[in-house]
């Protein structure tokens, strides 16, 4: 048995393989999205946790939280996200960071 249309297959192929990469590309962009858009709210999630610090302080006044010395000299709370770099020879570097002065802030 011959197969008298060989010229056909080169086109469905470079068709089979086209698809192929184009659903791989969409696949890779649909993970990359993901892991963008999940740093997006990270910002949301420190300023909560800085509330929550902050009112403990004014019930309480323990200073349990991250407190720092800022470079006025005054106590701060301070929370950080620090994006890890991939690759060996890249630095890390800070993504969001919150800080709030405790004189402003009113203890018991």
């Amino acid at each position: 048995m011959k197969v008298k249309h060989k010229k056909s297959n080169i086109p469905i192929s470079i068709l089979v393989i086209g698809v192929f990469l184009v659903c791989a590309l969409i696949i890779v962009t649909f993970l990359i999205s993901k892991a963008k858009t999940r740093e997006t709210f990270s910002g949301v999630d420190l300023i909560e946790k800085m509330n929550s610090q902050v009112e403990v302080y004014q019930a309480t006044g323990d200073l349990s939280g991250d407190v720092i010395t800022n470079s006025d000299g005054k106590k701060v709370f301070y929370q950080e996200r620090i994006d890890e770099g991939f690759w060996f020879w890249e630095e890390d570097r800070v993504v969001f960071s919150v800080q709030r002065r405790l004189d402003s802030l009113v203890a018991p």
